[in-house]
């Protein structure tokens, strides 16, 4: 049976979906919110599937790239690459750049983003 390890976390910025209903929205923020589950398939000699302490800085520091920022013009997965900035894809870009970097033991489950109460996108591979 695998263990799940949660953290939650939020981080506020602009952003401004591109292609919709034709062109790209006018630019706006929110407070988003972001819970990232990691799963293991055992425990350690502590009962640990990971430390708290060995993923929160994770979490934080590939969160903390979004933070305050205007998403559409200072994150390069979305100003490069053009992709719109919806919490579908936040969550698939956290998805995948928290992948490469967990420690042993753990794989990603998945990422959710919410841009406004009650409002969620999740990704999951």
């Amino acid at each position: 049976m695998p263990y799940d390890v949660i953290i939650e976390t939020h981080f506020c910025a602009a952003h401004a979906l591109r292609e919709y209903k034709g062109a790209t929205e006018p630019t706006h923020g929110h407070n988003f919110q972001v819970v990232v589950t990691v799963t293991g398939d055992k425990v350690d000699a502590a009962g640990m599937a990971v430390d708290f302490l060995d993923l929160k800085p994770l979490v934080d520091e590939e969160v903390g790239r979004l933070h305050y920022r205007d998403l559409n013009a200072d994150v390069p997965e979305f100003a490069e690459k053009r992709l719109s900035p919806s919490a579908e894809n936040i969550a698939r870009v956290l998805y995948e750049r928290l992948a490469a970097r967990l420690p042993s033991g753990v794989r990603m489950a998945s990422v959710r983003v919410g841009e406004s109460p009650g409002c969620w996108a999740q990704y999951r591979a």
